[in-house]
């Protein structure tokens, strides 16, 4: 087999520095990146990262940086019994009003997390019982990311020691509403993962470097409900959360909070209605779509019908009273014909 561009006799290693390597090893595609790097991160070696970084051409350097960051959250160990595993951290973005001086409950989102179908997947999971505060997590690099993940590992009481050294819990006693952030670990088993590049540990439909995969509209709706149905277990175990979401990875979190207030749910509703109607519509042979609407307690349930009358899809939209009217409105515009029931 042909040597690959930079690899010396010796092993098949590439030489220089670990920076250098990191890069040869990362421009590559080469398997070997993932050693080089987990040795790089559980050794807390930024420097070794940021000497990489300043090699790589500018156009690099952010998806470098994204695979580096959501590496640096997942670590492959064993379980008491030597089986291999696979750790992961994710987080959850929260809006919550009032005083921050307890604790949030890690039984209650545990139990939420469950009941919505989000720990399907996971052997084990663990919940560090602190509000975090988005800003200076902005600042985390990717050896304390991993130096966070190896303590979680370790013990959540391990973990808060460092959370608090890196002075990153909310301050208790800030008044009104903020957006805070909850990190948690996910323990699987390690299994052979083709065709993706970092594991989804509550199978949101996130990669893993702060971006979503393609979901059909099947999956999009079980991902849709389990959301909704986890938010509404936590809010009512703890009434000051008045909203909240699992996220994904750290940069998922910081995206999620850098413009400081929630995103608009009408806006994704609409959203939600419009890829509704085009996944529709893409499946009729003349574009013309008959819908239905009726306001049910879980909000509006459409239909959508072909020319001939043909049953093509049906689902519920988080929608009410003057939001639900302006849906309608936005459906009569697509659609030959908008029934309400």
């Amino acid at each position: 087999m042909a040597k690959k561009d930079g690899v010396n006799g010796k092993g098949g290693q590439f030489s220089g520095t670990p920076a250098d390597r990191l890069v040869r090893l990362w421009r590559n595609n080469d398997e070997r990146f993932g050693a080089l790097l987990d040795e790089v991160l559980d050794g807390n070696r930024q420097g070794v990262i940021e000497a990489a970084l300043g090699k790589l051409r500018e156009e690099e350097g952010y998806d470098f940086m994204d695979e580096v960051e959501a590496f640096s959250e997942t670590a492959q160990s064993t379980d008491e019994h030597g089986d291999p595993t696979l750790s992961t951290l994710f987080w959850v973005a929260l809006e919550v009003e009032g005083r921050l001086d307890e604790p949030p409950s890690v039984d209650a989102i545990e139990r939420a997390l469950d009941s919505a179908g989000l720990l399907e997947k996971a052997a084990d999971m663990r919940l560090l019982p602190l509000w975090l505060d988005p800003e200076p997590l902005s600042y985390l690099e990717a050896a304390d990311r991993r130096t966070l993940l190896r303590r979680l590992i370790e013990s959540p009481e391990a973990a808060e020691t460092f959370m608090r050294e890196q002075d990153l819990v909310a301050a208790p006693d800030d008044i009104g509403t903020r957006l805070v952030g909850v990190v948690g670990l996910v323990i699987e088993e390690d299994e052979e993962r083709e065709g993706e590049a970092m594991p989804d540990p509550l199978n949101l439909g996130f990669s893993g470097e702060g971006e979503e995969m393609e979901i059909d509209p099947i999956e999009q709706e079980r991902i849709r409900q389990s959301m909704a149905a986890f938010a509404e277990a936590v809010a009512t175990a703890d009434p000051r959360v008045k909203r909240c979401e699992p996220v994904g990875g750290l940069n998922d979190l910081l995206d999620f909070t850098a413009e400081g207030v929630w995103p608009d749910d009408t806006v994704a509703s609409f959203d939600e209605i419009n890829d509704f109607l085009d996944i529709a519509g893409n499946e009729t042979g003349d574009g013309i779509l008959d819908v239905t609407a009726e306001q049910t307690p879980e909000g509006l349930q459409v239909r959508a019908y072909n020319s001939d009358g043909v049953l093509l899809d049906e689902r519920s939209f988080d929608l009410t009273g003057d939001r639900a009217e302006e849906a309608l409105v936005l459906m009569k515009r697509r659609c030959r014909r908008v029934s309400e029931g």
